[in-house]
């Protein structure tokens, strides 16, 4: 234990070294000590506000927070401690005491507590309980470059992370100068043609390009990926519960690699880890298209949800209003499993809706992304997502109205012609001809197909994937083994709404030794016997015909 302790002593004393800043340790911390912060509040200008010390809480096995008063002619102008003021380094007497970290909510913004700064220096993950009251400044997230429809469609998807996220954050004009402590700067999610990411300020930096910033957690990913951006502020925006800073996020200089509960730290120099995405949405009614490129910092967990949140964003930028239509989208995954296999999900259906066709076009590329990152078979590593989308106002819809066959007696392997009548909505009706081989080995006997469209199995799929998320039982089903391949297959083979299915009605009547998983999922499988077939609408409906298999 001695030496463990000897060990962290020289660390720090070595990190101190490199950084030439006297440090105070929390022993030396006493009521009414008075202060000086430093931060940014208008471009890159770091300027200084007042501190006083009120007291110190906590203790060793908790850690430690530091209490203080800030006052000045830069408070009365922010209002008091606002988000993206996380991290401002405190000095007493030249010393450096901490970080601006917590506010009070509903409080008066002028009190706040310090992250002490031996606490940031290991950013070492310790079991620091802040009360449920208290709220970290700086972590609303600056969403630059997204329409009004696209930050709502953000905020939505970013609830369920326990994120927020404010409009901000563009790519305009930005800093040139060095990061220093007092300075601004942007732990980044993506860059591009839009950025996300929150804007914090500088503790401490040393010789060697280290960086600790925030003097809280930005999500507390431990391990983490995140951009290090220069940052210029704007201004700070008044707000009911927390004021926060609004400010463009600029070039990336390096890394966040450690999101612990004592502050963000990382080095610059070297980029993190990102997935390039491009999407490109055509409004075949309006003739407007849009195309962004944006490269996106590779977490399993947050990664699905922004890209879902680009392509909504791209959707509603071609499309420009919140009404109902068509939406044909074709995305391609790109990538390499644990063993450098090669991954590759290319996938084109078509979307219908009444009244919001921006929320429900983008499901099965999230589905596909957030099921690749986080599978229970191998780590991978994309290389890529690209999405094209194509949109209507039109209501490109067909319902199947009946079928019929002029032979409903049958050889086994024979071709069977079926006529299928389709509805489109507000149109005149037609008929188009699918097929159908019967199994060469089938014994004989009465022989129902299904004949429906693509579209009708959604209730399937909601109702599997409700099944799977409440952990009901399904039906037993034999044991089959399982690979990530065999998940990007199903994917790239799966029935689409464009489609009309002509498949067995009962898959557990094929032949031996071909039947399927019984239960919701081989009915989502259908039999190796199915056959499809693509139109330019979105199919819905569901008939079956009965032929006879004449031995």
């Amino acid at each position: 234990m001695k030496i463990l302790l000897l060990t962290f002593l020289l660390c720090c004393q070595m990190v101190m070294a490199a950084a030439n800043v006297p440090l105070m340790p929390v022993r030396d911390i006493k009521p009414g000590m008075q202060g000086i912060g430093k931060t940014v509040i208008s471009g890159d200008t770091i300027e200084e506000f007042n501190v006083e010390i009120l007291g110190v809480s906590g203790n060793e096995a908790t850690g430690y927070s530091i209490f203080v008063r800030l006052y000045g002619d830069l408070i009365d102008k922010t209002g008091g401690v606002a988000q993206g003021m996380s991290g401002s380094p405190v000095y007493v007497d030249g010393r450096l005491v901490g970080a601006v970290a917590f506010g009070k909510v509903f409080n008066d913004p002028n009190y706040c507590f310090l992250t002490p700064i031996g606490r940031m220096l290991p950013l070492v993950d310790e079991p620091f309980n802040t009360p449920s009251d208290w709220i970290p400044k700086g972590t609303a997230l600056q969403a630059g470059g997204f329409t009004e429809a696209g930050l709502a469609y953000l905020q939505e998807k970013l609830q369920p992370l326990g994120l927020d996220a404010v409009s901000g954050g563009s790519t305009g004009q930005t800093s040139t100068k060095a990061l220093e402590a007092g300075s601004a700067v942007g732990a980044s999610l993506m860059q591009g043609d839009m950025t996300l990411g929150a804007l914090g300020t500088v503790t401490w930096t040393d010789d060697a390009g280290h960086v600790l910033a925030f003097g809280h957690p930005f999500m507390q990913r431990g391990d983490s990926n995140f951009y290090m951006t220069k940052a210029w502020v704007l201004g700070v925006v008044p707000n009911l519960q927390s004021g926060y800073k609004v400010g463009n996020l600029g070039e990336a200089v390096g890394s966040f690699t450690q999101d612990r509960s004592s502050g963000i730290g990382g080095v610059e120099g070297k980029l993190p880890s990102s997935v390039p995405v491009f999407v490109n949405v055509n409004d075949l009614g309006r003739g407007r298209g849009c195309s962004l490129r944006v490269r996106v910092a590779e977490d399993e967990k947050l990664l699905p949800a922004i890209v879902d949140a680009v392509v909504a964003n791209g959707l509603s930028k071609s499309v420009d209003h919140g009404g109902g239509g068509t939406a044909k989208l074709r995305f391609m995954i790109t990538g390499v499993d644990g063993k450098k296999e090669n991954i590759l999900i290319d996938r084109e259906n078509m979307y219908y809706s009444g009244d919001a066709l921006l929320k429900n076009v983008t499901g099965e590329m999230t589905e596909a992304l957030s099921t690749l990152m986080r599978n229970k078979f191998d780590a991978v590593q994309l290389y890529g997502v690209t999405v094209e989308a194509q949109v209507s106002d039109e209501a490109q819809v067909a319902e199947i109205q009946s079928v019929k066959t002029l032979n409903r007696k049958v050889k086994p392997g024979e071709k069977v012609a079926i006529d299928v009548t389709l509805k489109p909505f507000r149109g005149q009706e037609f008929t188009r001809t699918v097929y159908f081989k019967v199994p060469k080995d089938h014994v004989g006997g009465k022989l129902p197909l299904s004949v429906r469209g693509g579209s009708s199995m959604a209730w399937v799929v909601e109702l599997l994937r409700k099944q799977q998320q409440e952990g009901a039982p399904e039906a037993k089903k034999k044991e089959v083994r399982r690979t990530l391949q065999d998940y990007i297959k199903s994917v790239n083979n799966a029935d689409k709404n464009n489609e009309i299915v002509v498949d067995l009605a009962q898959p557990n009547m094929a032949p031996a030794g071909e039947q399927n998983d019984a239960g919701l999922i081989g009915l989502l499988q259908g039999s190796p016997f199915k056959q499809k077939y693509p139109f330019d609408f979105i199919i819905d409906g569901e008939s079956e015909i009965v032929l006879t298999v004449e031995k």
